[in-house]
């Protein structure tokens, strides 16, 4: 039982780990379980800002056919530092988002939440949300797109052998992390 608590222990720390250390720049929550016609937020976060921001652009790209964007605002680490930041459809699943400050910045290092997104869910089927078309300060960031999924998180025994083992470490890994290995 300790090795077990011991092991659980470990695997915690690394992911907490490996979260902060590879977190990208700019970053977009993923959202699962989503009903068709509930509506649906993701969170564009600044993770460790490489360089300070005075203005910035980008696009945000997603599959109108899956969902249909409703607004968006932004958030309170922000709100009060740039003097405009606009957002609009620039054509249909194409977002463009643009900001500038004249006094106070995003200084180099800094975190927070940058806008929230609304979207209504159309169809229940997959979909990437990609931050594209990174331009002024923001040029060069990594990003990590949003992903929208329908398939819902259950823990189960994967390889089916009543015990808590590698295939069940592996897949809590890949849903904690996005990725499917």
């Amino acid at each position: 039982m300790k090795i077990k608590t011991f092991y659980a222990l470990v695997i915690c720390c690394c992911i907490f780990f490996v979260q902060h250390v590879f977190a990208e720049n700019l970053e977009l929550n993923d959202i699962q379980n989503a009903q068709t016609g509930t509506t649906v937020e993701f969170n564009l976060t600044i993770n460790h800002a490489p360089n300070a921001v005075g203005a910035f652009g980008f696009e945000i790209a997603f599959d109108q056919e899956i969902l249909s964007y409703q607004s968006y605002e932004i958030g309170q680490t922000f709100e009060n530092r740039f003097d405009n930041i606009e957002g609009n459809q620039k054509e249909k699943g194409i977002l463009i988002f643009g900001g500038y400050s004249s006094g106070q910045k995003i200084e180099q290092g800094e975190s927070g939440l940058l806008l929230t997104l609304s979207f209504k869910v159309l169809k229940a089927e997959k979909d990437t949300i990609k931050i594209q078309s990174l331009i002024d300060n923001f040029k060069g960031w990594s990003v990590k797109n949003g992903l929208f999924n329908q398939e819902s998180v259950s823990l189960e025994d994967i390889d089916h052998d009543g015990k808590l083992g590698l295939a069940e470490v592996v897949y809590l890994l890949q849903v904690m992390s996005g990725f499917k290995l």
